[in-house]
């Protein structure tokens, strides 16, 4: 008898929240610093989503899973929710708001100058994984013609390649090469010196806009209400700042 007592104190001193709040089980398949560090579970769009639903009801978790499988499994419904969505990639019904903007670049130090992707030809290029389909056809005839062009799947190893002169150009998302750059800088050996204004960057693709997915709509409502929150009370760019980046 005075165990059950125990046990009913114990439960009505919870809140009510921590009764009754339903899983939230996202599905990533991009694991790419800043945005998502997967061994800490943390970065800057799983902070984000786990901002968004403090004290909503809703307990967030992480499922780190390969592309197709990410969108079969939430099509499925076994996912409640996934990151870095395009429209045209699910239904409809499911987008959020625009989350986040990636910005493809290319990146050389200043003694190498890219106007054009023409520019590229000639040069020692090195890119991340599928970038000839992810940039478009006229990056991907350029490339395809260039015998010092390579993709690379660390995309670390890319910064140093640059840094170090053993690259002409690398082509990275802007967050991401600088998140890298940053560390470079940080961990310089002896004898190494390295400075963000070593670089220069050309802009020659267009911005990529992504959006989150919700299968239910009063999870995706209340992430919409709530990122556009944290955008007006500057949570947003705190979150951003804290990786060293800018929305």
């Amino acid at each position: 008898m005075q165990l059950l007592t125990s046990l009913l104190l114990l439960l009505t001193s919870l809140l009510p929240g921590q009764l009754l709040a339903k899983p939230l089980k996202v599905g990533v398949s991009f694991a790419i610093p800043p945005y998502v560090i997967k061994g800490d579970n943390r970065g800057i769009e799983l902070d984000l989503l786990k901002e968004a639903f403090v004290g909503s009801g809703y307990e967030t978790s992480f499922v780190f899973l390969p592309l197709e499988r990410t969108f079969r499994l939430f099509e499925s419904g076994k996912l409640d929710a996934i990151i870095n969505v395009r429209p045209g990639m699910v239904a409809p019904q499911f987008l959020t708001r625009p989350v986040i903007t990636f910005h493809n670049r290319v990146f050389t130090l200043h003694g190498t100058h890219i106007r054009t992707l023409d520019d590229l030809h000639s040069k020692r290029v090195t890119a991340f994984q599928r970038a000839r389909i992810i940039l478009g056809s006229a990056f991907a005839t350029i490339v395809n013609q260039n015998p010092n062009y390579e993709e690379v799947a660390k995309q670390q190893v890319q910064v140093h390649q640059l840094m170090r002169g053993r690259v002409d150009a690398v082509v990275l998302e802007e967050r991401v090469f600088y998140y890298y750059l940053d560390q470079l800088i940080a961990t310089a050996q002896a004898g190494e010196h390295y400075e963000r204004n070593q670089v220069r960057q050309a802009d020659l693709f267009p911005p990529t806009v992504y959006h989150f997915a919700f299968r239910t709509a009063d999870a995706r409502n209340l992430f919409d209400k709530r990122l556009e929150a944290m955008r007006q009370d500057g949570r947003y760019h705190k979150i951003f700042a804290a990786y060293g980046a800018t929305p």
